[in-house]
């Protein structure tokens, strides 16, 4: 546990100087180990050098720059430690395939995927330290989860196709009867979700999972759900608990409300401006605007329909629902409810309506991904009063 500490410690310093070109000395005495050791030792964590890992971490970042910005090739060269443009392509082709020049011709326009940038770091920093779990095969992980409830796992699913994933077993891998499904979001630690159907199945990877000194891990369960010895377990480890709902309209129809002062549509990318005066009043962040904003540029989401609702030619109120699209599922993720005007709740439920009725003209439905116990404008009591059910309880836990 100490050595994993240690791993992690050493892997957020190389991220944290992705710019910087690092010696094998330089990590391993942040990491305060001597160089031998520790170099056997990242490997077997992580399956690369440290040296290796600094390098890759700085390809992928500056194939995001590619891809995002409009900064010339030996710009992002040289921010990124490289001595000349020539340097950089031969490493950036070495590893893509391709020289940069082509690779932003080719991918530009296409939204980024952790699938594009990841190398399955963290999930093969997981699959090292724990050699007892078998890998199981993407699509036989995806039919378990279809089979034994899409409703329930719907997010499961969504995770091993939005990030790059790997799912693993206790079991067989030709035909699991219980999951780890392991995400890398390129941050040290991984997301890790349960899918099991049992509490004595679930205990079971509780107890090899309990190995790592900050565990997280995730697990939907079906509202009828009692596992008193899993609790009791999660209690004596000293796991924190957040609890949020999954839920859905489960209907084919709904009734937008009409008024004479408010109206509401999709944004366009002539709104931004009015999109930015919303945030500067409070109604969203900056980080909403430039999700925003990549979204009309053609590089962000490619699911995601910013919608709003208009006063006077105002913005008052935003809704970023999102489309998760696996194999013959389609539901729109609400994502965020932002308003300025909280009391005027006619603009609440126009937009949550109005959001709802786009998602079953798109002949998919919609759902909340983790509502929690509050009244929020995406609590469970405000998704009840607009219609939604709850599919499934959603269990994060961590130390």
């Amino acid at each position: 546990m100490e050595n994993k500490i240690i791993i992690d410690k050493a892997i957020s310093f190389i991220q944290t100087n992705a710019k910087e070109n690092l010696s094998m000395q330089i990590i391993a005495e942040n990491a305060g180990f001597s160089l031998n050791y520790f170099d056997t030792l990242f490997r077997r964590h992580t399956g690369y050098s440290p040296v290796e890992y600094s390098r890759i971490y700085k390809l992928t970042r500056s194939a995001l720059e590619l891809r995002k910005t409009a900064k010339t090739v030996l710009d992002i060269a040289l921010e990124f430690g490289y001595s000349s443009h020539e340097s950089f392509t031969r490493a950036f082709k070495a590893f893509y395939g391709m020289p940069p020049a082509e690779y932003r011709e080719r991918y530009a326009a296409q939204a980024v995927t952790w699938h594009d940038l990841s190398g399955k770091i963290a999930v093969n920093h997981f699959r090292n330290y724990f050699p007892e779990l078998r890998p199981v095969d993407p699509s036989i992980a995806l039919d378990h989860c279809f089979t034994h409830d899409p409703v329930v796992h719907f997010e499961d699913m969504v995770n091993m196709t939005v990030a790059e994933t790997e799912a693993f077993t206790l079991g067989d891998p030709q035909v699991p009867a219980h999951l780890l499904i392991v995400s890398d979001y390129n941050k040290p630690d991984p997301s890790v979700d349960l899918v099991c159907e049992t509490e004595e199945d679930t205990l079971s990877y509780v107890r090899l999972l309990a190995k790592l000194p900050h565990l997280r891990f995730s697990i939907h369960n079906r509202m009828d759900s009692v596992w008193e010895l899993f609790d009791k377990e999660m209690k004596r480890q000293g796991f924190a608990c957040r609890k949020g709902y999954d839920m859905v309209y489960p209907h084919c129809e709904i009734a937008v409300p009409t008024y004479d002062d408010l109206f509401a549509r999709e944004l366009r990318e002539q709104d931004l401006p009015n999109l930015e005066a919303f945030c500067r009043q409070g109604g969203c962040s900056q980080n909403h605007v430039n999700a925003v904003r990549i979204h009309f540029s053609g590089k962000g989401n490619l699911g995601l329909r910013p919608c709003g609702v208009f006063k006077g030619g105002e913005l008052i109120a935003l809704a970023l629902p999102v489309l998760d699209h696996v194999r013959d599922l389609c539901r729109y993720d609400i994502g965020g409810i932002f308003t300025t005007e909280l009391k005027d709740q006619r603009a609440i439920e126009l937009l949550w309506k109005f959001v709802i009725d786009l998602s079953l003209k798109d002949n998919a439905t919609l759902g909340n991904a983790n509502a929690k116990e509050d009244d929020s404008l995406l609590g469970v009591g405000c998704c009840k009063r607009i219609g939604l059910i709850t599919t499934a309880i959603n269990l994060s836990y961590s130390k």
